[in-house]
């Protein structure tokens, strides 16, 4: 599959607290909407009532998430409008507003590729590479989403059954270029490639005479490179000082990747050109 990816798009690592201004629950007091629990099951918010009411997904529409950062401050992020993407409903498109220090509100996330600005709240297991607290809120502009609508959703399983958790962190990591599974990106906004994994849920693609086999991807990074996505952001022979683990003698390509134990391929131009 082609994509343009950005680096990041999400929100500052933060807790979800307590939800506000919500019509179906104005009668309850405040200390019973302190008492709710807020959580996520796929990309729908759940809210669980003290007096046992359960509003999720849509339900939630018009509320007020405050989130606390890990400086302590208070954030309130409206949930303008909730509603299924229309090529996989199972994902809930959410507008998210921050305030624009007004008295209004302006989108929270960057516009995608198609200059959409929604998202969507998701749970991440510890270590993974997009979790940011409890509840993660991604954008769909931002590696963690994209990964989500290309199929490698963390709370389903493969064709056969397996656990996507996995794919889906490798697919963080090769959508960000971390080659070395240490958080830090190697690419450039709008930069194309394309993907394809052991599945078969995304397929290679017929490549442009200019495209090369760039890395296999795993959870924690990529397991051989063959060339950097860009060589002026970091060289292959520069790699290997953060990454001794890419420090390889041999050929990288899909076959030495797959016995390396990699999940997704991707190729890409060793000189690319931005926003093709």
């Amino acid at each position: 599959m082609f994509l343009n990816v950005p680096i990041r798009a999400g929100f500052q690592r933060g807790t979800v607290i307590v939800m506000l201004a919500l019509p179906s629950v104005r009668a309850l007091p405040d200390a019973g909407l302190r008492n709710a629990k807020l959580s996520v099951e796929g990309t729908a918010f759940v809210l669980r009532l003290p007096d046992g009411r359960v509003l999720k997904g849509a339900e939630l529409q018009g509320a007020i998430v405050q989130l606390a950062s890990d400086d302590g401050q208070i954030t309130p992020l409206h949930l303008k409008s909730i509603q299924p993407d229309p090529k996989d409903p199972e994902i809930l498109r959410h507008e998210y507003e921050t305030p624009d220090g007004k008295g209004g509100w302006k989108p929270a996330c960057q516009p995608n590729f198609y200059g959409e600005t929604w998202g969507f709240p998701i749970m991440l297991p510890k270590g993974h590479p997009g979790r940011d607290g409890v509840i993660t809120l991604t954008c769909s502009s931002g590696a963690v989403g994209k990964c989500v609508r290309f199929g490698y959703k963390p709370w389903s399983k493969g064709p056969h059954g397996e656990d996507l958790t996995p794919y889906h962190a490798a697919c963080v990591r090769m959508v960000r270029a971390d080659y070395c599974g240490d958080g830090q990106t190697h690419t450039k906004n709008g930069t194309s490639i394309d993907l394809y994994d052991v599945l078969g849920i995304q397929k290679q693609e017929p490549n442009d005479a200019d495209f090369a086999f760039e890395a296999g991807w795993a959870p924690g990074g990529a397991v051989c490179v063959a060339h950097t996505r860009w060589s002026h952001v970091v060289t292959l022979a520069e790699l290997p000082q953060s990454c001794p683990r890419l420090a390889q003698a041999e050929t990288c390509d899909e076959a030495t990747a797959r016995s390396k134990g990699a999940l997704l391929f991707n190729s890409s131009r060793p000189t690319p050109r931005i926003g093709e």
